[in-house]
């Protein structure tokens, strides 16, 4: 069975009462199907989905991030490769926005094609820049609104506690006193102060979109949702970031970029994001070794046009070298919900007759965790007992075909045989890649069921087989990686 993922054959339904535009305008009442058509749309086709220009109706502003929502789970269900997906995931958690917020989810899927997959497996660097500059971080981080004089410290503050420096690097005793940060004086600070960041943000004021604001004169932007620069609202002089002085009138941009190359080449940043990873893609407690082999790597590459991909490759080997006790992970309900269906082979088709909204609910799903920290990543946060029900039901679902997502063949496999026993058998190992007779046992004790019996109604198969997939040892896994070219 083999499931393809078309956008124009993927639908969403448009559902909402009649009512009225900002201007008074009455706009219809609206029932239908709608394939993804915004998947592609560059960004001025989806600078109306901020709600500037009122001429999209209220209740479809959440549409872009809804298919991005879909697009992410289909390509999870046709992916052969999990880890790719999980290295796109990780990046998109790293730079997290919130689509939940109208003016940032209205960008979500030009982000989600034209910077996280596009540039998650180049250099890290040239990732930094291109999603600074783009409108979905500028509305969710307010670097939008940052001129001379009112300098929005928000961004700045995230870019080196979240995306690149890291919290352990943050000298929060020193504050201003930049001399006495160790190793400031030759260049190369051990970490950052709060005067760092509030000169950071000096650095990115004029960073901002068009967005149809008044320029003065009774000029104004456009209103293409696009970056621009605008000199006017950039303060030009002279600041101090990281032990390293910056002249005043340095040229168009040129202060922001260098707050990103001395943030990216910092040592700290590669030890960052190695702990990150590592944790993401070992082991919830990273061991030591691989953390700094992978930072030390990082640091190295830091010119490699891909380095992104040689760190990834770097971890598929020392994960290949770990047993698979020490780098278990739990699954992300679209993760969870994608294995099942490549596993019990569903012919699965997308249906939004309350699908969607039982993965939403079954736990943390992408662009909808409002701080920029990122959606959390561990045992203890995505198996938490508030998720646990959600996720049962999310499996029991797609087992019995609750939302209409696709009818599946138990006995496709198995043979003439219909015993209990034989069946669980091989369904056993389907699901947990080994025998697990307890399961069956506990299963058939529950239902009354004798291990010779046989079961011939496929639905009821289907029901017991949705029950093991709904056992803890199912809630998690080892992904065995493969190295990419």
């Amino acid at each position: 069975m083999t499931i393809s993922f078309e956008p124009n054959n993927t639908f969403l339904r448009v559902k909402y009462k009649e009512g009225k535009f900002r201007d008074g305008k009455d706009y219809p009442a609206v029932d239908e199907k709608r394939p993804l058509t915004l998947l592609n749309s560059d960004l001025q086709g989806l600078y109306p989905y901020t709600g500037a220009k009122d001429i999209i109706p209220n209740p479809e502003r959440g549409r872009p991030r809804q298919e991005v929502l879909v697009s992410i789970l289909m390509q999870n269900i046709v992916s052969q490769t999990p880890w790719e997906e999980a290295w796109v995931t990780f990046w998109r958690d790293h730079f997290s926005i919130f689509g939940q917020d109208q003016n940032v989810g209205a960008f979500s899927p030009h982000w989600e094609v034209n910077v996280i997959r596009k540039y998650c497996w180049g250099n890290f660097r040239e990732l930094l820049e291109v999603q600074a500059s783009h409108p979905a971080m500028l509305y969710y981080l307010n670097n939008r609104s940052s001129r001379a004089g009112s300098a929005n410290e928000n961004f700045a503050r995230e870019l080196f506690e979240l995306h690149t420096l890291g919290k352990k690097a943050y000298l929060n005793n020193i504050y201003s006193e930049w001399k006495k940060v160790p190793g400031a004086l030759s260049g190369k600070p051990a970490g950052y102060i709060d005067e760092d960041v509030y000169e950071a943000a000096r650095a990115f004021t004029g960073w901002t979109v068009e967005d149809g604001s008044g320029l003065g004169g009774n000029k104004k932007l456009p209103e293409t949702g696009q970056f621009v620069y605008i000199e006017s609202r950039h303060d030009n002089y002279q600041k101090r970031i990281l032990g390293t002085e910056f002249a005043s009138y340095a040229g168009a941009m040129s202060d922001g970029r260098k707050v990103l190359d001395l943030c990216a080449a910092h040592p700290e940043t590669a030890l960052h994001l190695a702990e990150k990873l590592v944790k993401r893609f070992i082991s919830d407690t990273p061991p030591v070794n691989i953390v700094q082999s992978t930072a030390k790597l990082f640091h190295e590459e830091q010119k490699n046009p891909d380095q992104l991909k040689i760190i990834f490759n770097h971890l598929v080997r020392q994960a290949s070298a770990i047993p698979e006790v020490k780098k278990q992970k739990a699954m992300t309900p679209i993760r969870l919900a994608s294995k099942f269906i490549q596993l019990v082979n569903i012919p699965f088709n997308f249906n939004e007759n309350g699908f969607l909204g039982n993965v939403e609910s079954a736990g943390f799903n992408p662009y909808s965790w409002p701080s920029p920290d990122g959606l959390p990543d561990g045992m203890s946060e995505i198996l938490s007992s508030g998720y646990v029900r959600n996720r049962v039901s999310l499996i029991q679902g797609l087992a019995e075909n609750w939302w209409g997502t696709g009818e599946w063949d138990p006995f496709l496999q198995i043979g003439s045989s219909r015993q209990y026993q034989v069946v669980m058998n091989h369904w056993e190992k389907k699901l947990f890649g080994k025998p697990r007779p307890e399961l069956s046992q506990q299963l058939a004790k529950f239902g009354n069921i004798k291990p010779n019996e046989n079961m011939n109604d496929a639905k009821i198969v289907c029901k017991i087989i949705g029950v093991m997939a709904c056992s803890p040892s199912f809630q998690t896994e080892v992904v065995l990686p493969q190295k990419i070219a």
